[in-house]
């Protein structure tokens, strides 16, 4: 019921029920005039009104596509400043969607082709480790941040993996006194060594 609108389904099967009975009444012979029941519609008369509906129906049809058409011009065509309904109002250019679309079409075939190729800078978290392992050696320990410095998002996941394996195969030691302050990267000691 929400779906369809009952009047308009309503309206159709009347419709479609007088059709089919003034289809069957002219297939079948007429009743004789002794044998009509009283006061029954003749089938011309329900023929007659039935034409009648159309009619009106085809001239109301008409006047809400010329009515919608108005309307569509007048939107594109007129506008009045907003909040002020005392305003006059005032044409604008006039919208015609054909012609923007046609422009648009030729604008696009007329557009020299780009030939564009993206260069992905590839890290290898073998090499990242490299770099990682050589940076701390050096320097004798940095932060995270400085040591992404120049790098961008692909180069500072590689070089996230490449020091957490780096942790895990005990080459590298990392501290972090409190979350707030950057990861530091310090050379790994053992902890038999670290304990003299």
């Amino acid at each position: 019921m929400d779906a369809l609108d009952v009047e308009v389904a309503a309206e159709y099967l009347v419709i479609a029920a007088t059709l089919v009975y003034l289809k069957s009444k002219s297939l079948l012979p007429a009743i004789p005039t002794e044998f009509a029941p009283e006061g029954e519609e003749s089938a011309e008369e329900v023929e007659e009104r039935l034409r009648a509906r159309l009619i009106a129906y085809s001239k109301y049809k008409g006047v809400a596509e010329e009515l919608r058409a108005r309307a569509a011009e007048a939107d594109a065509f007129y506008f009045r400043e907003a909040g002020d309904s005392s305003a006059d109002v005032e044409q604008r250019y006039r919208i015609v969607p054909d012609k923007l679309a046609r422009a648009l079409v030729a604008a696009i075939r007329t557009a020299k082709p780009e030939k564009r190729t993206i260069a992905r800078e590839r890290f290898s978290i073998a090499r990242q480790m490299e770099f990682v392992a050589r940076v701390v050696r050096e320097r004798g320990s940095i932060d995270f941040p400085a040591l992404c410095l120049d790098l961008d998002r692909g180069g500072i996941i590689a070089t996230f993996l490449a020091i957490l394996e780096l942790i895990r195969q005990h080459r590298l030691a990392y501290d972090q006194p409190t979350p707030d302050e950057p990861l530091r990267l310090l050379p790994f000691v053992p902890e038999e060594i670290h304990a003299n």
